[in-house]
């Protein structure tokens, strides 16, 4: 026979299986709302061409930001790797850098981006070493709907970005 106990309302089994039960449960609960976001993640599949940015190391970074942040990161364009901003916005930004020379002979990185709440945008920009005369060619904003739970295709080609989602 199991005997039961009121606390606060609830009803607290007493038989060892249910107390172990109670105890692990509270435990369980932060990584079940963490797993709950895990299949809206994105991934970003980088490839590049040879040579990329004039030979130079290249940097990327992937931004996650709110509809007013990604307008501003867009609007400094190049100037956004120098700029006081980067550094305030550290926790959201994944950095991805292409060699000039890739051991492996293949230029490819895979990047996956866990969306929170405020996150509005995705912004991808590229400190090249040459400026594209399209400044869009080398800072690209993704809207929500078009990275949460997608796969982005981020082709590094040797002076722009080109983006596809599927």
């Amino acid at each position: 026979m199991t005997t039961r106990s009121f606390v606060k309302d609830h009803v607290v089994p007493h038989s060892p299986w249910s107390r172990a039960l109670w105890r692990i449960v509270p435990a369980l609960v932060p990584l079940l709302l963490i797993c709950a976001g895990c299949g809206s993640s994105a991934t970003l599949q980088f490839r590049c061409d040879s040579p990329i940015n004039g030979g130079l190391l290249l940097t990327v970074d992937v931004v996650r930001a709110s509809e007013e942040q990604a307008k501003q990161i867009q609007s400094l364009g190049e100037k956004w790797f120098y700029d006081p901003m980067r550094d305030s916005m550290r926790e959201r930004i994944t950095t991805v850098t292409f060699p000039t020379q890739d051991s492996s002979g293949r230029c490819i990185r895979e990047v996956t981006v866990s969306p929170q709440k405020k996150d509005r945008y995705l912004v991808v920009v590229a400190d090249y070493k040459f400026q594209s005369p399209d400044p869009s060619r080398q800072t690209v904003l993704l809207p929500r709907g078009e990275w949460k739970g997608n796969t982005v295709r981020i082709a590094v080609h040797d002076r722009d970005l080109s983006v596809e989602t599927r």
